[in-house]
Protein backbone atom coordinates (compact mmCIF):
# COMPACT_ATOMS: atom_id res chain seq x y z
CA UNK A 1 0.00 0.00 0.00
CA UNK A 2 1.59 3.49 -1.32
CA UNK A 3 0.99 6.70 0.62
CA UNK A 4 1.50 10.26 0.27
CA UNK A 5 2.27 12.33 3.05
CA UNK A 6 2.22 15.70 1.93
CA UNK A 7 4.73 18.35 2.65
CA UNK A 8 2.37 20.69 4.62
CA UNK A 9 1.35 17.60 6.73
CA UNK A 10 4.84 16.83 7.15
CA UNK A 11 6.09 20.49 8.25
CA UNK A 12 2.74 20.79 10.53
CA UNK A 13 3.30 17.83 12.58
CA UNK A 14 7.29 18.53 12.89
CA UNK A 15 6.52 22.25 13.74
CA UNK A 16 3.69 21.44 16.36
CA UNK A 17 5.83 18.75 18.02
CA UNK A 18 8.92 21.02 17.77
CA UNK A 19 7.20 24.06 18.86
CA UNK A 20 4.59 22.55 21.74
CA UNK A 21 6.83 19.96 23.18
CA UNK A 22 10.61 21.31 22.96
CA UNK A 23 9.80 24.61 22.54
CA UNK A 24 11.49 25.30 19.61
CA UNK A 25 10.58 27.36 16.75
CA UNK A 26 12.27 25.91 13.40
CA UNK A 27 12.53 27.13 9.79
CA UNK A 28 11.42 25.71 7.09
CA UNK A 29 14.21 24.71 4.54
CA UNK A 30 13.50 24.56 1.09
CA UNK A 31 15.82 21.56 0.41
CA UNK A 32 17.65 19.07 2.53
CA UNK A 33 20.11 20.24 4.69
CA UNK A 34 23.14 17.90 5.40
CA UNK A 35 24.61 17.78 9.37
CA UNK A 36 27.65 19.18 10.69
CA UNK A 37 29.76 16.29 11.10
CA UNK A 38 32.26 18.34 13.36
CA UNK A 39 29.65 19.42 16.22
CA UNK A 40 28.11 15.46 16.21
CA UNK A 41 24.72 14.36 15.54
CA UNK A 42 21.95 12.63 16.61
CA UNK A 43 19.43 10.27 14.61
CA UNK A 44 16.61 8.85 15.68
CA UNK A 45 13.82 6.40 13.92
CA UNK A 46 10.63 4.71 15.14
CA UNK A 47 9.80 2.02 12.28
CA UNK A 48 5.66 1.19 11.21
CA UNK A 49 3.96 -1.89 10.97
CA UNK A 50 0.69 -2.64 10.06
CA UNK A 51 -1.37 -1.58 6.69
CA UNK A 52 1.70 0.12 5.64
CA UNK A 53 4.94 -0.33 6.34
CA UNK A 54 7.87 2.12 7.11
CA UNK A 55 10.08 4.23 9.19
CA UNK A 56 10.26 8.00 10.01
CA UNK A 57 13.64 9.30 10.99
CA UNK A 58 15.01 12.65 12.34
CA UNK A 59 18.41 13.62 11.78
CA UNK A 60 19.41 16.35 14.08
CA UNK A 61 22.75 18.61 15.10
CA UNK A 62 23.75 17.96 18.65
CA UNK A 63 23.26 21.04 19.54
CA UNK A 64 19.59 21.06 18.39
CA UNK A 65 18.79 18.25 20.28
CA UNK A 66 20.88 19.52 23.35
CA UNK A 67 18.49 22.40 23.30
CA UNK A 68 15.36 20.36 22.42
CA UNK A 69 16.44 18.05 25.48
CA UNK A 70 16.55 20.49 27.81
CA UNK A 71 13.56 22.45 27.03
CA UNK A 72 11.51 18.77 27.01
CA UNK A 73 13.23 18.41 30.93
CA UNK A 74 13.43 21.47 31.98
CA UNK A 75 17.27 20.70 32.75
CA UNK A 76 20.33 22.81 32.17
CA UNK A 77 21.64 22.29 28.64
CA UNK A 78 24.72 21.55 30.49
CA UNK A 79 23.96 19.35 32.89
CA UNK A 80 22.40 16.84 30.12
CA UNK A 81 23.98 13.47 30.08
CA UNK A 82 24.22 11.89 26.51
CA UNK A 83 21.20 9.41 27.83
CA UNK A 84 19.20 12.17 28.70
CA UNK A 85 19.49 13.45 25.14
CA UNK A 86 19.17 9.93 23.49
CA UNK A 87 16.32 9.45 25.39
CA UNK A 88 14.17 12.91 24.44
CA UNK A 89 15.43 12.09 20.52
CA UNK A 90 14.21 9.15 21.07
CA UNK A 91 10.85 10.35 22.36
CA UNK A 92 10.85 13.05 19.86
CA UNK A 93 11.29 10.32 16.92
CA UNK A 94 7.93 8.49 18.84
CA UNK A 95 5.47 11.77 18.95
CA UNK A 96 6.61 12.35 14.91
CA UNK A 97 6.40 8.59 14.00
CA UNK A 98 3.04 8.38 15.83
CA UNK A 99 1.38 11.04 13.84
CA UNK A 100 2.80 9.87 10.61
CA UNK A 101 1.48 6.56 11.12
CA UNK A 102 -1.59 8.16 12.00
CA UNK A 103 -1.77 9.46 8.39
CA UNK A 104 -0.33 6.27 6.97
CA UNK A 105 -2.57 3.35 8.86
CA UNK A 106 -4.79 3.35 11.40
CA UNK A 107 -4.22 -0.07 12.56
CA UNK A 108 -0.23 -0.07 12.53
CA UNK A 109 1.58 -0.08 15.48
CA UNK A 110 5.25 2.20 16.03
CA UNK A 111 8.16 0.35 17.09
CA UNK A 112 10.44 1.64 19.90
CA UNK A 113 12.72 3.99 19.03
CA UNK A 114 16.30 3.30 17.66
CA UNK A 115 18.80 5.85 18.59
CA UNK A 116 22.49 6.83 17.58
CA UNK A 117 24.80 9.75 18.47
CA UNK A 118 28.44 10.33 17.04
CA UNK A 119 30.46 12.45 14.57
CA UNK A 120 30.40 9.85 11.55
CA UNK A 121 28.54 6.69 11.29
CA UNK A 122 25.70 5.78 8.92
CA UNK A 123 21.78 4.98 9.89
CA UNK A 124 20.23 3.12 7.10
CA UNK A 125 17.00 1.17 6.82
CA UNK A 126 17.30 -1.65 3.85
CA UNK A 127 14.34 -1.83 1.50
CA UNK A 128 13.39 1.77 2.05
CA UNK A 129 12.36 4.61 -0.15
CA UNK A 130 12.15 7.73 1.10
CA UNK A 131 8.83 9.45 0.14
CA UNK A 132 8.82 12.65 1.67
CA UNK A 133 12.28 14.35 3.29
CA UNK A 134 12.32 17.98 4.74
CA UNK A 135 14.45 20.11 6.23
CA UNK A 136 14.51 22.65 9.51
CA UNK A 137 16.71 25.27 10.69
CA UNK A 138 17.24 26.65 13.87
CA UNK A 139 19.94 28.70 15.45
CA UNK A 140 21.02 25.74 17.17
CA UNK A 141 21.62 23.90 14.13
CA UNK A 142 19.41 21.84 11.51
CA UNK A 143 16.56 18.84 11.54
CA UNK A 144 16.30 16.77 8.85
CA UNK A 145 12.92 14.42 8.82
CA UNK A 146 12.37 11.53 6.16
CA UNK A 147 9.74 9.35 5.61
CA UNK A 148 10.54 6.05 4.34
CA UNK A 149 8.22 3.69 2.79
CA UNK A 150 8.86 -0.08 2.85
CA UNK A 151 9.86 -1.82 0.02
CA UNK A 152 8.76 -5.67 -0.99
CA UNK A 153 11.53 -7.07 -2.77
CA UNK A 154 10.82 -9.05 -5.77
CA UNK A 155 11.34 -12.48 -6.47
CA UNK A 156 13.15 -13.63 -9.60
Amino acid sequence: MDVAIERDELTTIVNDIFGAMAGIELSSCPRTVALQDGRGYVVSAVQIVGDWQGAVRLDIDMELARQACANLTGVDKTELSLQDIRDAAGELANMVGGSVKALCADTAKLSLPTVAIGHDFEFSFSQGTVVQALSFSHSTGALTVNVIQRQEQQLN
